[in-house]
Parts: C-alpha cells; structure tokens; sequence
C-alpha cells in the first residue's frame, strides 16, 4: 500500500465538492424521476434539503456537516418536533448525499450516522376511527353544509341570519357541492383511498358495468407504487352511477376528467364539516379524526365484521401485516364479548370449571398456533 499518494479520482471528488450543493440538484431531481417517485414527493424533498441548508447554512458540498445538522434537529426537538417530523428531515438529507458519493460529488455520507428515530414511540397525532352514528351525521352534514353556507350571513351584525334570497345558479352549484363531497368522504370511506389517490382517478378509472364494480388504481398514483383494482360497495357502486350520469348531462365526463375535484385543504374542510355536524374532532384520549381517519376506519369496520385480517392487509393495500394492526381500532365491546368467554373463578361456581378451563386452554393452543403461523409473529419470534 502506497502512503501519501492521492489518486486522480480522488482529487476529482475533492473538486467537485467545492461546488455549490444547489448546483446538483437538477441532476438530483433526475435520479428521483427515475426512481418512478410522484411529483409531490420530489418537491417535498428538495424543499426539505433547501430548509435544512438555510438554517444550518451549507452552500457548498465541503459545508455539509453531521453535528451542525444533528445540533438543529435537537434544537428542534426541543421546541416540540415529533419523531416523525424529525425522521422527515433525515430521510432527503441522507438520500442527497448517498446520491452524490456514488455520483463522485462527495467521499462519504456525514449524515449517515445520525439514528432514525422510533416514531411508535413517539406518536404526536394519534387517530381514531368514525364511529358508526359519525360517519351518518358526517355525510348528512357534508351534504347540506354548502347550502347552508350560501344561504346563511356569515359576517357582520346580522351573522347567522338566513339571506333573504339567492341565484338558482348558486344554489344549484351549492347543492352539486354538497354532493360531491358527501362522495368523496363516502369513496374514502368504502375503499381506504388515500385522499392523493383518490384526487388521481379519472372517470375512465371508475369500472361501473363490470361483474364486479370497481375503481382501478394506477401504479403511478399509489403510494405502493403497485397497480390495483378496488371493490366497490354496491350502494357506493349506485350512487357513483348517479354521479357519473350527471356529470355526462354536465359535458364533464370525458374519460380523462378527474372523477372528483378534491381539495388540497379538504383537512380543513372536513374540521367545519365536523363542527357543522357536532362531532368532536379530539376525543377524551387526545385522539383526532381528520381525512386519513377514514382509511383507519375503513379497516376497523372490515375487522370488526370479522373479516380474516390477511383480507383486510390485501384491501388496505399494506405489505406488513403489522401495519394493518395500527389501522384497526377495535372497539372495547369487541374485546369485552371475549373476555366474557372466560370462565367464571370467581364466583360461586369456581371449583367447577375444570372441565371448562380445559376446553379454554385447548383454544388458546389452537389460537396460539394460528397466531404463531403469522409473518409478524415469527419475526418477534426471530
């Protein structure tokens, strides 16, 4: 081994790190495209980098340093950032200069040693699935909300005064409002869409006529990056036959016309929809309900139906079994019809359970068995 000699390669990487790191980004914006990533998530990380770059003031390749970035995290941390917020950050900074060592911009990686945080262990926003009279009173509300809104003062001294009159034209478009929004929250609902997903179907998508009525998934606009077809409910089947016979009177139902017109505050919308309908939006326990809510509550009614829970990780669309776990909420009846099923020792008929608590030991085996027989079982197990 040759001390003290510096190879050409060597000295071009030292070069390049000279450069202005917003010089590769163009490059870097390239690599991602080609990944197959969505516009969405390209933009969100580029604008994280330029965030971290400003505040911890890199301007060059040379100024990217792991403790004045690890310094601005633990600030950070300490003003109140959630693991996940905190891992958000991480994650493009690493993938930035990952990139640029196996493109020669730099030697080594220096954010490489910084830990990913747990975000299990640190959950700042913990959500909570629609109970059954919510998800009604939510669509009723949704429905009628924009009506109310058009037809109500909603500013000055006469604030909450009915308007004397309004246009036929603004009340119907106050009523079609209503209606698409009841549908969107409803498509959510019956299918787990996530709200970007659903923003991507187009009415050609939406498979009405089929043995199986069904909303066909694009690879490129699932999270999964993974093409799917989604069962339809058949009452939600019915009503987006309605809804597509009247966007064909409209002239809006080419195939490539986005099926629904989602906001990008429709978290927003739905806090005035929640108000509008008197459901709390932040239960007892700190729990929220906001848009994603619906895909947990998508997979808690299919659990509580007593769907097999492989079905429910395939209607979900997850690749670990336990995320499907987090999604379902089960409701403490549930829990409590089983623990009735346990023998009774505590009362006067204790010493004659025997016979009992066998047949319940038998099925605990059996149970244990099927449970056993799980991915996320045998790797804890591992």
């Amino acid at each position: 081994m040759k001390v003290g000699i510096v190879s050409q390669d060597e000295v071009d990487v030292s070069q390049r790190m000279q450069g202005n790191i917003a010089d590769y980004f163009d490059d870097f914006e390239l690599h991602l495209k080609s990944k197959m990533v969505t516009s969405r998530h390209i933009s969100e990380t580029i604008s994280k980098i330029w965030r971290v770059c400003f505040a911890c003031r890199f301007v060059k390749m040379t100024d990217l340093n792991a403790d004045v970035f690890l310094r601005w995290l633990q600030e950070h941390t300490a003003d109140g950032m959630g693991a996940r917020t905190r891992n958000s950050y991480r994650e493009p900074m690493n993938t930035y200069c990952n990139w640029a060592v196996s493109k020669g911009f730099m030697h080594y990686n220096p954010f490489k040693r910084i830990p990913k945080l747990r975000e299990e262990t640190d959950v700042r926003h913990e959500r909570r699935a629609f109970a059954s009279e919510e998800i009604t009173k939510l669509l009723k509300a949704e429905e009628e909300r924009p009506l109310h809104d058009v037809t109500t003062i909603r500013r000055g001294s006469r604030k909450g005064n009915a308007r004397a009159e309004i246009s036929e034209r603004t009340g119907k478009e106050a009523v079609r409002l209503g209606l698409e929004r009841k549908l969107i929250y409803a498509t959510l609902l019956y299918t787990g869409l996530r709200k970007n997903e659903l923003a991507s179907i187009t009415c050609v998508q939406v498979v009405l006529n089929d043995k199986i009525p069904h909303i066909y998934l694009k690879a490129a606009s699932a999270k999964s990056r993974k093409a799917d077809k989604l069962p339809l409910h058949p009452e939600l089947a019915r009503q987006l036959k309605e809804w597509t016979a009247f966007r064909k009177a409209e002239g809006t139902a080419s195939p490539k016309e986005k099926l629904f017109r989602v906001p990008a505050g429709l978290d927003k919308i739905l806090n005035r929809d929640l108000a509008f309908a008197g459901i709390e939006k932040r239960d007892a326990m700190d729990r929220v309900i906001d848009v994603h809510a619906l895909r947990h509550t998508h997979a808690t009614i299919l659990a509580e139906q007593g769907v097999p829970i492989t079905v429910v990780q395939q209607a979900m669309r997850h690749a670990d079994l336990r995320m499907t776990m987090r999604y379902t909420h089960t409701k403490l009846e549930s829990v409590s019809d089983g623990v009735r099923k346990l023998p009774d020792f505590l009362g006067k008929d204790g010493e004659g359970q025997a016979e009992e608590v066998w047949s319940v030991d038998v099925s605990v085996n059996i149970m244990g068995s099927f449970l056993y027989s799980l991915p996320c079982f045998n790797e804890q197990a591992r």
